[in-house]
């Protein structure tokens, strides 16, 4: 697919977003789409097609790993003298980023090849689902109960993933066959409809434009567009990564918090309004600034 083709595509999918929530469709039917059934077959499938050595899977989920706890550190260490729950807030945005819903149609689109950005995914969705969560309750002053957390750790797209890993060495024969095909064709279809649920539950408000009247989505968004991808070019030069691990690795440091980290800031009390904030103006500069990596060969 072509950039041009890309560029187009991405905000036209986004805008019949806008559109449908004004006609009235609810982001929770969609997301249920995508959450249950597209998203969890695109990570089986893609993990099945994975041609990587073990050695190079273990580097990558290293550097995800390493990544996100120099990200945790470098966000910790100003904020700790702030309140606890803007220094949650804060954190909490920085951490966990839009690792799928962004990065997967941009990836796909750019190389035509997922394999890393889902080993770079992967370990984001298991830690915002278990520490992540019980983070926010803490600086939040919310409730972490047991039911939340195993509905946290039933996520079904990280099933996808793991069902992918297990069924891999015993399925290994059928990735090239028609079934497989249309399977993986049914997949691919999460990450179109995810273009457009980003449309129906991205904050579009006057408020969402402020970003800077308040302290918190302005320092998250420093964090995320400054200080991440300084950390991401450190960690490429010192594990001497190139070609599609750099570009991923370099892409994911751009992307704005998720968009679902509303839903977390608004169920264990952490600033809600402020992480709304950090996620509508970040998402358009998050897409401008990648393009113009592109098309400056840097990606």
């Amino acid at each position: 697919m072509s950039d041009i083709i890309v560029i187009a595509l991405i905000p036209a999918l986004m805008s019949i977003g806008i559109a449908a929530r004004h006609i009235g469709l609810k982001p929770i039917h969609l997301e249920r789409v995508i959450i249950y059934i597209a998203l969890p077959i695109l990570l089986f499938t893609e993990t099945m097609k994975i041609q990587l050595d073990s050695s190079v899977i273990g580097e990558i989920g290293l550097l995800s790993l390493v990544y996100l706890t120099l990200i945790f550190i470098a966000s910790y260490i100003p904020t700790r003298r702030f309140e606890i729950r803007e220094k949650g807030t804060i954190i909490f945005n920085t951490m966990f980023y839009n690792g799928i819903f962004l990065p997967f149609p941009l990836i796909l689109a750019f190389y035509g090849d997922l394999s890393v950005a889902i080993i770079i995914g992967v370990p984001l969705m298991i830690i915002r689902s278990t520490l992540g969560t019980f983070l926010a309750s803490y600086w939040g002053h919310g409730r972490a109960g047991k039911k939340f957390l195993l509905r946290a750790l039933m996520f079904p797209p990280l099933w996808g993933f793991i069902l992918g890993v297990l069924a891999r060495p015993i399925f290994a024969a059928v990735v090239p066959s028609q079934i497989f095909d249309w399977l993986s064709t049914l997949g691919l279809l999460a990450i179109y409809l995810s273009m457009i649920l980003a449309g129906l539950v991205i904050p579009l408000s006057k408020d969402s434009l402020l970003i800077f009247r308040n302290r918190v989505p302005g320092i998250i968004t420093l964090y995320r567009f400054v200080v991440s991808p300084i950390l991401a070019i450190a960690l490429i030069v010192l594990f001497n990564q190139v070609g599609l691990a750099k570009n991923s690795l370099l892409l994911n440091s751009f992307m704005p918090p998720g968009f679902t980290n509303t839903v977390i800031a608004t169920s264990f009390g952490l600033d809600a309004r402020a992480t709304s904030q950090s996620i509508f103006l970040p998402t358009l500069l998050s897409l401008a600034i990648i393009f113009a990596l592109r098309f400056t060969a840097i990606l």
